[in-house]
């Protein structure tokens, strides 16, 4: 070989050689943009769902003028702290040995407590009063209430105790 081919090839390998490490750089470069994108849109979205929770008052029950008919149902107000509306897909009672309550709950009830229009999809966009009335007629006694809604995966937990004022 004479020297004019082999300067030749050197040089055709060196100008492939750096446009090998400029794209090399270019890509790390591309997917560190990529990255940093990502993260930042996670925590803008974070934020935006940061005040997607919604809250309960104590758990009690509404005061019917029949005592009977009162004990059988338990009331709260659910407030959604979020401008976005929320929806109430699911609600089971369980009493506190773990057994499962058969009720039917609504956004309404009337003067004797039974459950008007239970859809069992209620929207909540500020607040709502939620009531309970257990179907077999017994009195409520300690109970957990988990109500599943479109703001999370998990389920809301709330907590009946009958006792509560007197401890």
């Amino acid at each position: 070989m004479d020297c004019e081919t082999i300067k030749a090839c050197f040089n055709q390998l060196g100008w492939a050689y750096y446009a090998t490490i400029t794209a090399s750089i270019a890509a790390v470069i591309a997917a560190g943009s990529a990255f940093f994108s990502y993260r930042l849109s996670k925590n803008i979205y974070d934020e935006v769902r940061s005040d997607e929770t919604l809250i309960s008052s104590t758990i009690q029950h509404p005061g019917l003028a029949v005592p009977q008919h009162d004990q059988s149902v338990i009331y709260f107000t659910l407030l959604n702290k979020s401008h976005r509306k929320a929806s109430i897909t699911s609600l089971k009672v369980f009493d506190s040995k773990g057994q499962k309550i058969d009720v039917k709950w609504s956004d309404s009830t009337d003067n004797f407590g039974n459950i008007q229009n239970p859809t069992g999809l209620l929207g909540l966009k500020d607040s709502v009063n939620i009531f309970i009335r257990r179907n077999d007629g017994e009195k409520f006694e300690e109970s957990k209430i988990f109500i599943k809604h479109t703001f999370s995966n998990a389920e809301l937990e709330l907590t009946f105790n009958p006792y509560y004022d007197w401890e």
